[in-house]
């Protein structure tokens, strides 16, 4: 474990620790905020989902403007209004009890963490370029392992007082806001100067093989190819939409058939344990089935279909913690793939903005899904809306193939351009 730590440039390692921190104060209160506005504020539940998806419509708008922001105004100025809006707006929800002031609090903060969540897989394609998928895989785990930090400890300041929860956050803010302050811009400095030191140098060298792949296609200008990036988008929508009826429709299905909410927790502990002690197998399942980023994205979307399906032949506990499992081994190959494959095609300058897009695209996957999973589970009941699922896992993968066959045709008509030139 250590040896792998130590493969990465000191410059992502830091970044790493940082979203680790940042993660860790973000779910400190996302879990607890549907009991918040329902058991504190006194909203029916239907007002809590309504809520929650208007933030998602914030932080969809936050990461779009995040990352133009990123390019044109400057990586330091984002990164200061954003973690300075943080964290006012998670100190105010910790003295507020009015509930329309809580409503407009809420949507702010959605709107600044919207705006700084893309700078994070920014700033690795931007200082470590030859980093590739090892660069945005470190802060996928870093973010997960924040995810899995945080919700503990949320609990537990929730335990003394739910006005600390925020606190909590805005606490780890500060932390994250003096290292992107004080620290970052030295790495970003050096970087630019080309003082990189053995460490960075070893970790460049580990994956220039990989670059030197893409070297005919390199020495022509990148351009954003628009047709692949909007099919690239429109797989990782719906592939979120897949994902959400997790968190969402089969919570409640999962009751209704007796599970506890002791046991769903569970199915998230190991979710979370998967992401960061599953490393080594995701590596070998890479290594053997899936070479190419575009294989990673393409096995990806096949899991997810096979656990929707593997939901629709069982009702035992058993079944769905099997489920869990085979989702979050997909989700590790398509998650860190996406923006690594957006990356790979963004002209030098628009990182932030293709990185906002891509993730302005969950959010409103995150919006979508549980909208039309609860409409499909009305109306056609469990079994068709895992069915259904699974049916758009598959369309998935369909968006995916032809991202890839237009990128390809794309980088064909760049190389051939270059030569008669």
């Amino acid at each position: 474990m250590r040896q792998t730590w130590n493969s990465y440039p000191s410059s992502i390692r830091l970044l790493a620790v940082a979203a680790i921190i940042f993660s860790t104060g973000m779910a400190c209160i996302w879990p607890l905020v549907t009991i918040y506005i329902h058991d504190y504020l006194g909203k029916p539940l239907t007002v809590a989902g309504f809520l929650l998806m208007l933030n998602q419509g914030a932080f969809l708008v936050g990461s779009l403007a995040g990352g133009m922001l990123f390019d044109r105004w400057g990586k330091m100025k984002t990164i200061i209004l954003s973690s300075i809006g943080i964290i006012v707006i998670s100190i105010c929800l910790g003295f507020t009890t009015d509930f329309t002031i809580y409503t407009i609090l809420l949507l702010l903060n959605g709107l600044f963490y919207g705006t700084l969540s893309p700078v994070m897989n920014a700033l690795a394609v931007v200082m470590w370029p030859q980093g590739g998928r090892k660069a945005i895989n470190m802060i996928y785990v870093a973010l997960n392992a924040g995810v899995a930090a945080g919700s503990a400890l949320g609990g537990v300041l929730a335990s003394v007082s739910f006005a600390w929860t925020f606190f909590g956050n805005a606490i780890a803010q500060i932390v994250v806001f003096a290292m992107f302050v004080f620290i970052l811009p030295r790495h970003l400095k050096a970087i630019a100067e080309g003082q990189t030191g053995a460490a960075e140098q070893a970790a460049t060298s580990a994956v220039k093989k990989e670059s030197e792949k893409k070297a005919a296609i390199s020495t022509s200008p990148k351009k954003v190819v628009w047709g692949a990036l909007i099919l690239l988008c429109a797989g990782l929508l719906i592939s979120w939409i897949v994902y959400v009826q997790w968190t969402t429709v089969l919570s409640t299905y999962m009751q209704s058939l007796g599970i506890t909410l002791r046991q769903y927790s569970l199915l998230w502990t190991l979710n979370g344990a998967l992401i960061l002690f599953g490393q080594p197998l995701i590596s070998w399942v890479i290594r053997h089935f899936a070479k190419t980023l575009k294989a990673q994205m393409l096995l990806g979307t096949y899991v997810f279909a096979l656990s929707m399906l593997i939901l629709s032949q069982t009702t035992a506990y058993a079944g769905f913690f099997v489920a869990m499992f085979v989702m979050t081994i997909g989700e590790m190959l398509v998650w860190p793939a996406v923006p690594t494959v957006a990356a790979e095609f963004t002209p030098e300058g628009q990182e932030g903005f293709i990185q906002g897009l891509v993730s302005g695209t969950g959010s409103a996957g995150r919006m979508l899904g549980p909208l039309l999973g609860a409409f499909i589970f009305q109306t056609f009941e469990a079994q068709g809306l895992l069915y259904i699922m699974a049916g758009l896992s598959l369309m998935s993968v369909a968006f995916f193939v032809l991202h890839s066959s237009f990128q390809k045709r794309s980088k064909r008509s760049v190389v051939a351009t270059t030569i008669e030139k």
